[in-house]
């Protein structure tokens, strides 16, 4: 036995104290005497006052104190624990699209499930668990966990997705983890290799066979613009061979349902070969299948949106009359544009609701528009684009001719600009064109976003072109690649690659509102949004989504189209791995001190009210 505090023993002095007190008591002692007794007849030593004698109260009252001294010594009695040491298990699982690469008659993402569950069949009593799957983004299932159950129904109710994969950032966030564990260990279920040498404490499971027959879908476009019909719109789909043997495939088109003209497809092993598909009669779904089937049958398929031919309403703010007359030739060109001209002192917040788009000419409002817009020689003096400097006399140096808002554009520096603007990139929107004057290099046009609407801001002057001299087609050509992507109704805006997030603007959308989306496997998820745009990011399967609010229903697609995911070639093993150390279970022992003050606080108490009765049996017995 010990003690834990033994200055409380500093309290023994008041023992005396209590000796004290009773020898106090004792000599102012007063003895009542009868009137009719003499008081003479009293003994010598009744009337003395006697020395001190203890008595049972004070027994009591002292043993009571030596406890409360004794309680709080806090008083222990010591003994051996024994335990174990369990190991703290992360399982980082794949469950990106390879996974579903057929191996013989079963998934690499079933044999990833069966290596799981020997894994939680194998943990100790005291070992721990924590499940973590890895797509486009790493997702943590569950709290480190003993439960075998639980671990198990967890394990069985994962289902592997039509995404790309981001190990890099699953491994971080596992490693990062693991770090922070005594006695942890790493097992990672994939079908690829990692990119760098890992530590002795992670387990790389590779899960790729011998599984190498696959043709898959890389890219779908179809063309819609603003100046085609139904009838004149084509689609190109890309197929590429990573066999390493030559394949002859069927390309099967559908257009809502019903099927198009098939085409036979001859692919050399690693050949990619681009396929045009014609005679688009309407608008609606466009889906595109390969045949036959091969091992991973989920970049086989792709969709495409055919867009309804719409009017884009657009809003033109502008002061300068030739430039007005420049933009008509535009609409003149088009029946799918709509031009509505107005001052920039008629111009309110208010009426952007009534439109799909809005060009700006040489000016830009105070409160930033809730619509796309272009912005066409902004004043230097504006609120949201940073102009530098005014230049004079200016080339196009440089300019991407595969970024969509240059499309079909290979030559522009023959063109003069006779007054530009030098802009500063700032926030979302990044140069896409370069111009030069004299003196330096500078960015000459910005497109981005601003306040999660699509924005471009160029820094000449439309005005200053002919756009009906062949010259100036160049100008043109861009003007009308700015709008398709500005089009909110752009067939562009309605097609993205699994795992992205998908962008919609609900129109009049300022309250909370509940809007429904059901997923190509017919799942329907409840969102509640707030305001707009919505963004929706559970777009993790391939196919045709549906996005109803009210009234309105807005459909959107998602393809795979992802190389790496496609290449299902086995990969070599890496020779730079350590070699797995798995973590240990160990046994310790640990003194406890087992203090039982609580049981002499009980005593105490007792002998409280044990001393408390005795005093007053005696009390009344005096009386008596």
């Amino acid at each position: 036995m010990g003690i834990l505090n033994p200055l409380a023993l500093a309290y023994l002095p008041l023992i005396g104290l209590l000796i004290l007190i009773y020898l106090f008591r004792k000599r102012h002692k007063t003895i009542p005497v009868p009137s009719f007794i003499p008081w003479r007849t009293l003994k010598h030593d009744t009337i003395r006052t006697k020395m001190f004698l203890a008595d049972a109260l004070f027994f009591m009252q002292l043993i009571a104190l030596l406890l409360l001294i004794f309680f709080l010594a806090r008083p222990y009695l010591p003994s051996l624990a024994r335990g174990v040491i369990g190991k703290d298990i992360i399982l980082l699982i794949d469950t990106s699209a390879s996974m579903q690469t057929l191996e013989g008659n079963r998934t690499r993402f079933q044999l990833a499930q069966e290596e799981a569950l020997k894994l939680v069949d194998g943990m100790g009593v005291s070992d721990r668990m924590q499940i973590i799957t890895m797509h486009t983004r790493p997702h943590i299932l569950n709290d480190f966990s003993g439960n075998k159950d639980e671990l198990r129904r967890l394990i069985r109710e994962l289902e592997p997705v039509e995404t790309g994969n981001n190990m890099n950032e699953a491994l971080s966030l596992a490693i990062s983890l693991l770090r922070h564990l005594g006695n942890g260990e790493l097992h990672v279920l994939t079908d690829t290799e990692p990119s760098h040498p890992i530590d002795s404490n992670v387990r790389f499971a590779n899960l790729a066979g011998s599984s190498a027959n696959n043709v898959a879908i890389t890219g779908l476009n179809v063309y819609q613009d603003m100046f085609k019909g139904y009838g004149e719109r084509e689609a190109y789909v890309t197929l590429e061979n990573f066999s390493d043997d030559s394949k002859t495939v069927l390309l099967k088109p559908y257009l809502n349902q019903e099927q198009m003209q098939e085409q036979v497809v001859e692919l050399i092993p690693g050949e990619d070969k681009t396929v045009r598909i014609q005679d688009i009669r309407g608008p609606g779904l466009l889906r595109v299948e390969l045949s036959p089937s091969d091992a991973l049958g989920t970049d086989n398929r792709a969709y495409a949106v055919i867009k309804h031919i719409k009017t884009l309403r657009t809003l033109v703010v502008a002061e300068e009359q030739l430039f007005v007359e420049e933009i008509r030739k535009i609409e003149n060109a088009s029946e799918q544009i709509e031009f509505t001209v107005i001052p920039p002192s008629s111009y309110t917040p208010d009426v952007v609701k009534n439109y799909d788009m809005m060009i700006f000419h040489n000016y830009v409002p105070q409160e930033y528009p809730d619509t796309n817009a272009l912005f066409i020689f902004p004043p230097k003096d504006n609120k949201f684009f940073h102009v530098k400097d005014w230049v004079r006399g200016a080339t196009f140096i440089d300019w991407d001719s595969s970024n969509p808002l240059l499309r079909h554009l290979d030559y522009m520096e023959d063109l003069w600009i006779y007054k530009a603007l030098h802009l500063e990139p700032s926030g979302e929107l990044k140069p896409f064109i370069m111009a030069a004057s004299v003196e330096n290099d500078f960015p000459l046009a910005l497109a981005g976003t601003v306040h999660g609407k699509r924005a471009v801001v160029l820094g000449f002057d439309v005005a200053d072109f002919n756009l009906s001299k062949a010259k100036n087609m160049p100008i043109l050509i861009m003007l009308l690649n700015i709008i398709q992507w500005l089009n909110p109704h752009g067939a562009g805006a309605y097609q993205i690659k699994t795992g992205e997030p998908f962008i919609v603007d609900l129109k009049d959308q300022q309250e909370t509102k509940e809007v429904i989306l059901v997923t190509p496997k017919g799942k329907t998820v409840k969102i509640n949004a707030t305001g707009s745009p919505l963004t929706i990011m559970d777009t993790h399967n391939a196919g045709e989504y549906v996005l109803k609010s009210g009234k309105d229903e807005v459909r959107f697609v998602a393809n795979l189209f992802d190389e790496e995911e496609s290449n299902i070639r086995p990969t070599s093993q890496r020779k730079d791995n350590m070699e797995f150390k798995e973590a240990v279970t160990s046994t310790y022992v640990k003194e406890k001190r087992m203090e039982f003050g609580r049981y002499i606080l009980a005593l105490v108490a007792l002998l409280l009210l044990a001393e408390w009765i005795l005093y007053c049996l005696r009390t009344r017995s005096t009386v008596t």
